[in-house]
């Protein structure tokens, strides 16, 4: 199984075409206006540091040590890209936290996404914990630009159709006897739906809701970011 994993640094104020950038300067080596310079041989340098437990054939050229995976590499002047063979997902996933040093953040085409930007969107019925999200998610994932905003469902239901970037919804939602939390995050063709549900008892008591609200927000959260790093092979 083949997977490729690119890299690139847009220019302050450029335009981002993720694709657009994917399919003619990392699939066709051509040059953009829009993308900047990148050290390559520094690059170069910090994958044989990270991987240097596995065989090194040449600077564009590695093989796992016990033989089951291998990576080839693929430079322009404006952008790198790894063509991974049968690797673990765990090594795989090494790439983007080793970019990062360089702000170049991943874009993977199998997923279509590019891991640089998460839109924030919090059901009006959760007034007053937007900020308690938006913390959250700066600490779970902290290399991601992030908005945040509170809005009706009917709005969220618009306005994720139109979205390129990663996004997540956190919904409530009050039954007969039982309040359920939801996080919802889409991260290109992946995506991931978690709820975490409590006694409408408890979250009637003044003295316990904020607690018990806030317990369902982190379990809920915390479970969808962990499927997303499940699910890509962002670190």
């Amino acid at each position: 199984m083949s997977i490729d994993l690119n890299f690139w640094k847009y220019k302050k104020d450029a335009a981002p075409d993720h694709l657009t950038v994917y399919q003619q300067a990392c699939c066709d080596h051509e040059t953009l206006e829009e993308l900047e310079v990148l050290p390559i041989d520094n690059l170069l340098e910090e994958v044989r540091l990270k991987f240097g437990h596995w065989q090194f054939i040449d600077p564009y050229n590695y093989e796992a040590p016990d033989g089951q995976g291998s990576f080839q590499i693929t430079t322009t002047p404006q952008t790198i890209r790894f063509d991974c063979y049968s690797m673990a997902p765990s090594d795989m996933k090494q790439f983007s936290s080793l970019m990062a040093k360089f702000d170049c953040p991943l874009y993977d085409p199998q997923q279509n996404i590019r891991f640089d930007k998460i839109a924030i969107m919090v059901d009006t019925g959760l007034t007053g914990y937007t900020s308690y999200i938006q913390q959250k998610i700066s600490n779970l994932l902290p290399r991601l630009e992030r908005t945040a905003r509170t809005m009706e469902w009917d709005e969220y239901m618009q306005l994720s159709k139109e979205l390129s970037c990663i996004h997540l919804h956190v919904n409530i939602h009050r039954g007969k006897s039982m309040t359920k939390v939801i996080t919802f995050m889409r991260f290109g063709n992946g995506w991931t739906n978690r709820p975490c549900q409590g006694k409408n008892t408890l979250l009637d008591d003044p003295a316990k809701a904020p607690q018990v609200l806030q317990e369902l927000l982190d379990k809920s959260v915390d479970r969808a970011v962990h499927d997303f790093f499940e699910k890509t092979y962002y670190l």
